[in-house]
This record gives structure tokens, sequence and C-alpha cells, in this order.
């Protein structure tokens, strides 16, 4: 039986409307049985005591990335007794009927006359439920544990796969439906892994992605970068004669080609896309724009003594 708490009784009409939205906003998740419905259903579902268990970790502290109770209480949750057929069902039956109870006394509600007991009834029935859960996680806690061993990879370590094991344990628990016979840690155990497998692949991908991106752009640059430099002389003395005509570009130009072709105080050939960066532009308008200023520099150099800008810009 629950009985009202002088302090709840005491709260004012504004503690009490505000009490009964949050619990009006709250979902409550529960995988319903005909068997709820029956009139000694307290007494059958909810009058055997619980199995023992250690109360003093809860399902929350596992599901906090970073959380020190990863490394601290583990293997103490390891060695969490494992439910027998009997005790699990009777656990998942109390869990989802003490949130039954509580979801048919919330329709009840009216947040303007609200009764201070009537709200304590339903929040103790939800503490009463997250109890029998946090009993069920304690138990497949050793489950989860030797997925993840399993499935630790480069790339995913094992803290990370703990606290999306421990996720995807509590949405488990929430979706399993005890009545159709099955044990839970089968549901558990597919549940758990498919996750963990999913989450190594999509790493992997990501990982495979990074790592064609990054050849494609060394293989862009040593392509974009393939004339071979020239000795410092010749160098020298093609930069002059490359001034004599660069200025009939225009602005644009003349910073694409001084770039592209390590002039002036551009000693390194520059990419296409860091040209596109600083330009604002798309790397493919930075290729056209420097097509078009090599060609005029081409016509300016035909029939002339330039006929080393033609060597220079690939004519």
């Amino acid at each position: 039986m629950i009985v009202c708490s002088k302090d709840h009784c005491k709260q004012s009409s504004q503690q009490l409307a505000e009490r009964a939205r949050k619990i009006l906003q709250a979902e409550i998740d529960f995988i319903p049985n005909p068997s709820f419905q029956d009139s000694d259903a307290d007494e059958v579902i909810l009058g055997q005591p619980l199995p023992e268990s250690n109360t003093e970790i809860t399902a929350a502290a596992f599901t906090k990335p970073g959380s020190r109770a990863l490394s601290t209480q583990i293997a103490r949750l390891c060695r969490s007794e494992v439910l027998s057929a009997a005790d699990e069902q009777d656990l998942f039956r109390r869990m989802n009927y003490l949130k039954f109870k509580a979801n048919m006394h919330r329709c009840k509600l009216d947040p303007e006359e609200v009764e201070p007991c009537e709200l304590e009834r339903i929040e103790t029935l939800l503490q009463q439920a997250e109890q029998v859960r946090d009993q069920i996680f304690r138990s497949n806690m050793r489950l989860v544990v030797s997925i993840v061993k399993k499935c630790v990879t480069p790339g995913v370590c094992f803290d990370e796969l703990l606290s999306d094991g421990c996720l995807t344990l509590m949405h488990a628990i929430e979706k399993f439906d005890y009545a159709r016979g099955f044990r839970f840690s089968t549901y558990a155990y597919h549940s758990i892994s498919n996750y963990a497998y999913r989450k190594i692949a999509n790493r992997r991908k990501e990982r495979n992605k990074f790592k064609q991106l990054g050849e494609e752009r060394t293989l862009e640059e040593l392509q974009e970068q393939k004339n071979p430099m020239m000795v410092r002389a010749v160098w020298d003395e093609l930069s002059d004669l490359l001034k004599q005509t660069i200025d009939t570009l225009d602005q644009r130009e003349q910073f694409i080609v001084r770039s592209r072709f390590a002039l002036g105080k551009h000693r390194k050939i520059q990419t296409f896309q860091k040209l596109a960066d600083e330009l604002g532009i798309s790397k493919e308008r930075v290729r056209q724009l420097e097509q078009r200023a090599v060609a005029k520099l081409r016509a300016l150099a035909e029939g002339s003594r330039l006929d080393a800008i033609r060597e220079l810009v690939g004519g």
C-alpha cells in the first residue's frame, strides 16, 4: 500500500500541477499482457518477494559515456547472479505491470485538480519499475561484457563498445516480451552484437573513405606538381621572360599563373584546391581560368623569341 508523505501533501497547488504535467509528459513504455487485467493481479504479480540482488549499482551509471563506473565497477557487476528462467519472467512481468498500473492512474490525472497522494502513487510505481529494470540490467551485464570483448578492434575501443552495449541492453529490456516464452539473453545477445558489428562496420567505412580521400588528394597533388623544377639560373631567366607578357592577363589570371608555375614570391607550385579555397571558387573554375591564361600566353609567345615560355606553360 502506498502512503502519502506529509511533505508532498504540503505542496502548493502550483507545485502539484507542475508535478502532474511532468508525469503527463513522460513516456511510459511497457509491454501489455492480458493477466494485468485480472482482479488478483496485484497479489499474483506483486505478492512474491524480489530475488536478492546488489541494489547499490544502478543501470544509469553505465549508460553515461566517460562514467567512472565503466572502469571501477564493471568487475563487480560481472559477479551478479544470472537470473533463472522463472525469476527472469517474474521480474519482466513485475516491471511491465508496475508501469501498466502507473499508466492507468496517469490517465485519470487532471493538473488543475490533482491529489498529492495520487501523484505520489504514480511516482512510486514508476520508481519500483525502475528498480526492477535495474535488477534485470545488473544480471545481464556479464553478457554485455562477453560480447564487447569479442568485438574490440583498433578502431573501436572497449569503453566505447561497453557504453553502447549498456544502452542497447536498456533498450532491449524495455522492448522484451516475456510472454513469448524464450529467454531474454537470446534476445539481448542478438541486439547487442548486431549493434556492435554495425558500429565497427560503419567505423571501418569511415576510415576507408578518409584514407581514399587522402590518397586521391595526394595523387592529385603529385599530378599537378609533376613538372620538374628547373635549375635556378634557367628558372630565373624564364621568369624574367614570362614577366614581359604576364601583364596582359587580368589580376586573377596573373595570381593563378604565378601560383601554378611558382613565379615571383611563389616558390612552390600551388594545387587547384588550395587556389580554389583562396579565391572562393570551385576547383574546376580555377582549372578553366588557368587554361584560359595559358592560352593567352601561348598566343603571345608564338613567332617570338619567347619560345621558352611555351615549354614552361606546356605548349
